[in-house]
């Protein structure tokens, strides 16, 4: 359990949610009020979970990229679908894509970028990046066009000084909603002070979000705090997470998660109080919560509806048995993870990255399973049929966007060539039983030339 807690605070170091909007390269919704897509959500400690970036024609997406001087960098990278081939999104004459000062696809050599924090969103590719210099950490948010032509930077959001060898500020969770980037900072993992943005992507503005005070009793826990947010209509959700005594303050241990809901356009913040004091994950979609409660005792999950406006909360799928569960309490990863694209519900039991956990008794193995949902609770599907592996057996990265699911299998894991890639398949066509998956590009660490 011990190397269980230490990886877990190595990966999770640099954990963020995004959620992203796009389609084909135009702006999807109303410019006054474009919407998070909460199913296509990229985890910085684990790039098999880009989020799905698409294009026209192709895929835009980040990659491995081992540059001259030995130092592994992400790669902005455009898959065409026509040619099934992979090019660097740079368009500068002669580039050699080796992280030099003008290169759009390595960065341009001043910023380390995320791992997973790409997203295209309203005609452009945001990055967030971090330009620290000796004792000081910054963290920027970049954008580049669509063709690679210009890297530029929208805003510098947050610089703090670091003391001797104490660790980075982590990204505990952000999204992009409404022309706004939101991001939740933690400057260290011994100081338990949530700070949360909101970056006007138009402007280059940047304003802090006054986080509720503790409730009397308890006090912040020390680790992911605030570690997944999402967006809805006028409304940030967010969740706090709330330790009682200092026994239980360490690493993921708490005591009570507390959701809020802050509107943008009043800067109004409400308590959602309906909601159980600890539960595995949580979505949102036009005015519905949607979270799922986990019973590790009995190995079952329980799916929820929480209707906000009429304060009402539905039960929609009871107690689903499985072997064994992790995943009680809400955290980056290791969760019954619910999202939605506002037509289905999908139900990742291992989490939307879908790792497995063994304890030392190889009896107690995490069920990697996956269930589809419609809105009102009837299941539709069970498991995921037609792809050439088990998931009780290999790791993957979900997504589900535009009516589309979309299943990576990287570099990292111990698949087969023939297995490794991202795939993807319409949900409406799986559900009706066609079980037949389109492989597009695989993540993979790639040389130069």
């Amino acid at each position: 359990m011990l190397k269980r807690i230490i990886s877990a605070i190595l990966v999770c170091a640099m954990v963020v949610s995004f959620t992203a909007c796009s389609d084909n390269n135009v702006v999807r919704y109303d410019d006054t009020l474009p919407q998070c897509e909460p199913a296509n959500l990229p985890d910085a400690s684990n790039f098999m979970r880009q989020c799905i970036m698409k294009g026209k024609e192709g895929f835009y997406y980040t990659d491995m990229v081992m540059l001259d001087n030995n130092i592994a960098t992400r790669a902005l990278c455009y898959y065409d679908m026509a040619l099934g081939k992979s090019i660097m999104l740079c368009s500068k004459p002669q580039c050699m894509h080796d992280g030099n000062d003008f290169c759009v696809a390595t960065g341009g050599g001043t910023y380390q970028f995320y791992s997973s924090l790409t997203c295209l969103y309203n005609g452009y590719i945001y990055r967030l990046g971090d330009g620290s210099k000796e004792e000081e950490w910054q963290l920027s948010l970049l954008k580049t066009d669509l063709l690679g032509n210009e890297l530029s930077k929208v805003a510098d959001i947050g610089a703090l000084t670091l003391i001797g060898e104490a660790p980075k500020p982590q990204i505990e969770s952000a999204v992009f909603h409404n022309n706004k980037l939101f991001v939740a900072i933690t400057p260290t993992m011994n100081k338990p002070e949530t700070f949360l943005y909101a970056v006007d992507i138009a402007s280059g503005g940047v304003s802090e979000i006054t986080l509720p005070a503790p409730e009397e009793g308890t006090k912040k826990a020390n680790f992911g705090t605030c570690c997944y947010m999402t967006a809805d209509g006028d409304w940030l959700y967010y969740t706090m997470r709330c330790v009682k005594d200092d026994s239980s303050h360490i690493y993921f241990a708490y005591d009570k998660t507390i959701m809020y809901r802050y509107n943008i356009k009043t800067g109004a913040t409400e308590k959602l109080s309906a909601l159980p004091d600890i539960y595995s994950s949580f979505t949102v979609a036009d005015g519905i919560v949607y979270y799922t409660v986990v019973d590790t005792n009995k190995n079952n999950f329980t799916l929820y509806s929480y209707d906000v406006a009429n304060d009402e909360t539905t039960t929609l799928a009871g107690k689903v048995q499985q072997n064994f569960l992790w995943g009680e309490q809400l955290s980056q990863d290791e969760k019954v993870t619910v999202v939605t694209d506002r037509k289905y519900l999908y139900v990742c039991t291992s989490g939307t990255e879908g790792n497995r956990y063994k304890e030392n008794d190889n009896s107690l193995q995490d069920d990697i399973d996956f269930y589809i949902y419609d809105l009102d609770g009837n299941q539709l599907l069970h498991g995921l049929p037609g792809i050439d592996m088990t998931l009780d057996s290999f790791s993957y990265g979900f997504s589900a966007i535009d009516g589309e699911i979309y299943l990576n299998f990287s570099d990292n894991d111990m698949t087969s060539d023939g297995v490794k890639g991202l795939y993807r398949i319409k949900t409406e066509e799986l559900v009706k039983g066609n079980t037949k998956w389109e492989k597009l590009y695989m993540l993979r660490l790639i040389s130069q030339g």
